[in-house]
């Protein structure tokens, strides 16, 4: 019986935390991001419209326009990309497919 209680005890502190305790996630390196190949930067498509842009556009994710070194081309494109503090049960829901991630665009 208290081998029950204590299982019972262990399982709601570890549940508890999973929704309490906060981790900071960043956006995964497949994150969608536009390419403006004159002025070398790269857009989050939230910040397209305000953009300011030429027609030498590409599609790419956040690994290749920093592989390239290209520059976030506003600040709201870079406080798009900021990382985000969220529980630990919402960041595993998030990697696991179950909830949709703040950069899916």
């Amino acid at each position: 019986m208290k081998r029950i209680i204590l299982l019972v005890l262990c399982m709601g502190i570890i549940f508890i935390g999973a929704f309490t305790i906060e981790v900071e996630t960043a956006p995964p390196a497949s994150t969608r991001i536009i390419l403006e190949n004159t002025h070398q930067t790269y857009i989050s498509p939230p910040c397209y419209e305000q953009a300011q842009k030429t027609n030498n556009l590409s599609e790419a994710d956040l690994k290749k326009a920093q592989d390239l070194n290209y520059q976030p081309e506003s600040g709201c494109t870079k406080d798009s990309l900021e990382p985000i503090k969220q529980s630990i049960a919402y960041a595993i829901a998030e990697k696991m497919g179950l909830k949709e991630s703040k950069w899916e665009w």
